[in-house]
């Protein structure tokens, strides 16, 4: 069964920051759409628990933290974050 993903207007100004920095805009844009479909499909599989219903996830290179709600289908996406390759 598949579950309503809804952006906070807070990640979804965020992930539009991201992008306009970005010089990778393809890489994070496929990243984020991933991150819709791995949400709407198993949100529970993606990341791992935080507190209460509030979980985070990794989908390289954005990381995003997020609420399952199970009782009404619906993921909520509160903060998005890009992640950084490791300095050599």
């Amino acid at each position: 069964m598949s579950y309503r993903v809804f952006w906070s207007p807070h990640a979804e100004q965020r992930l539009e920051e991201i992008l306009q920095d970005a010089v990778k805009q393809a890489e994070i844009a496929a990243s984020a759409r991933q991150i819709d479909h791995f949400l709407a499909s198993y949100p529970i599989d993606l990341g791992e628990s935080r507190y209460d219903t509030v979980r985070i996830g990794f989908v390289r290179p954005l990381g995003v933290q997020y609420e399952v709600l199970e009782d009404v289908r619906t993921v909520i996406v509160y903060d998005v974050w890009r992640i950084e390759p490791p300095v050599s």
